[in-house]
């Protein structure tokens, strides 16, 4: 993993990023219905791994980060906030051990 982030030093940008997820799964969901127009099944997952990972490559752009492939889980998320929550979290844990490294290399 490297960082070379586009945004200003400092914390985490929570913020930025939630907003990153959000846009990046109202976009692929809309294709997605447009692609597949019709209604998936009852155990489909709301938001699948396919659509998972355009996010994360939304993520990755924003930030200027390469992200683990291990953040798309197999079979996507149930719902779209638990997709949200828990790509927000492992980005953050990502950032946190970028910018660590990032000292310790200046330091």
């Amino acid at each position: 993993m490297s960082i070379h982030s586009r945004l200003p030093g400092g914390g985490f940008p929570g913020r930025d990023v939630e907003a990153c997820i959000r846009e990046a799964l109202n976009a692929e969901q809309s294709a997605q219905r447009i692609l597949r127009p019709n209604a998936a099944s009852a155990c489909a997952p709301e938001v699948d791994s396919l659509v998972v990972v355009e996010v994360i490559c939304a993520i990755e752009e924003l930030l200027g980060v390469t992200l683990p492939t291990s953040f798309a889980p197999r079979g996507g998320y149930d719902d779209v906030e638990a997709c949200v929550a828990d790509l927000l979290a492992q980005t953050r844990g990502v950032w946190v051990e970028l910018r660590k490294q990032e000292e310790e290399h200046h330091a």
